[in-house]
């Protein structure tokens, strides 16, 4: 050796060899010692970035244009959350930051862009849990000129083709269960698959009857809201979590569903799917609502359920009903979850272990508003 350049100091020693880093807490804080030494942790991450780009490359070779909306917004809207708030000096105004970019991309569709998708950020201020996180990833594209059936064959073939591409195949395994994600996938209607799990037909109920039904199924809807509220935890503690294989649960309760449109039978369902995958939903579409005095109606039922106390009940934009009226064409939309798609298609257990930084309760002993605080590095 000539010369020696001394290029970076390592003042901690990592983690011991023979068994690793093992604590989840310290693995999500200090994500960078889960990389060095844990290869599954590698081995996430780097199928989430082939699994987002086969999503992306998949879309792109349709016509689909990706674009960008704002995550600043001063209406949110777009799904049923609260938002996080913050202030915008220069203007003195509140803003939001954004819970979805749906009614963004649906203004677009209505200017012309028949075919948009957007890979986003969105937040939302709610509880943290294995499948939740504040901040998170969502795939959102819109179809004009098709509907909800069109845009289940899109989703199929584009969950299963980036699944394949990420993972080497259709097949993986989550917490013991083999998952196939060949086509075609289940379909089940929504008050059908309700039906089957708890002999209860729901379809023609009235609130006190889904009510009186939630009490002979012990099944608490303290807290629940309106006729929508009551039955979707029915459909939450009774069917989401029997969902392992790929099923598309579809025609969801109307009242459910404002930014849908009504189902062309005239029954009291939306032309609305979910997609669930080892008991959690991936996927949300619909044929979109697109005759603005049907989504005033809409938005005007979310208001008397914020009346009622559903603070996460959707605020009426009046800027998209005027979009709506200058003209938007019959639009199939689709939401996909990255984050709970990386968990299926990686067999993680936690949302946590596919974020690469996610929010955690502060950690005693370290400073977090940028005064001094924590413990000092050795030999500092």
């Amino acid at each position: 050796v000539r010369e020696l350049t001394f290029l970076a100091k390592c003042l901690r020693p990592l983690p011991e060899k023979c068994h690793g880093l093992k604590d989840t807490e310290t693995r999500y804080r200090q994500r960078y010692l889960d990389l060095i030494v844990n290869e599954d942790a590698q081995r996430i991450f780097r199928g989430r970035a082939k699994l987002i780009r086969a999503l992306r490359a998949f879309l792109d070779e349709r016509g689909f244009l990706e674009v960008d909306t704002p995550v600043l917004q001063a209406l949110y809207g777009g799904a049923f959350a609260r938002p996080f708030v913050t202030h915008h000096e220069a203007l003195d105004m509140d803003l939001y930051l954004r819970i979805s970019d749906e009614l963004y991309l649906k203004r677009l569709i209505v200017g012309g862009l028949e075919r948009v998708y957007e890979i986003a950020r969105d937040f939302r201020n709610e509880g943290m849990d294995r499948t939740h996180n504040p901040e998170f990833t969502m795939l959102e594209f819109y179809q004009a000129y098709a509907d909800y059936e069109e845009m289940m064959e899109v989703t199929e073939a584009l969950i299963a083709q980036a699944v394949r591409e990420a993972v080497g195949g259709y097949q993986v395994t989550v917490r013991e269960h083999t998952v196939d994600f060949s086509p075609p996938w289940q379909r089940v209607g929504y008050f059908d698959a309700v039906r089957e799990a708890t002999g209860v037909d729901l379809s023609a109920a009235s609130e006190a009857e889904v009510r009186a039904a939630a009490g002979r199924l012990g099944i608490d809807l303290k807290g629940k809201v309106g006729i929508a509220q009551a039955i979707d935890e029915i459909f939450s503690e009774t069917v989401e979590a029997n969902l392992i294989q790929p099923t598309f649960v579809t025609d969801f309760p109307l009242e459910l569903s404002p930014l849908a449109k009504r189902h062309r039978s005239g029954r009291r369902v939306v032309e609305r799917f979910e997609l669930f995958v080892a008991g959690m939903e991936i996927a949300n579409a619909f044929s979109e609502q697109n005759d603005p005095a049907a989504q005033q109606a809409a938005f005007e039922l979310q208001a008397d359920l914020r009346e009622a106390g559903d603070m996460e009940a959707q605020p009426t934009d009046t800027d998209y009903l005027r979009a709506l009226e200058t003209g938007m064409p019959p639009t199939g939309g689709v939401g996909i979850g990255i984050d709970r798609l990386v968990m299926v298609a990686t067999g993680a257990g936690n949302i946590r272990e596919v974020i690469l930084f996610p929010q955690l309760r502060p950690e005693e002993g370290l400073a977090v508003d940028g005064e001094d605080g924590g413990e000092p590095a050795p030999g500092a």
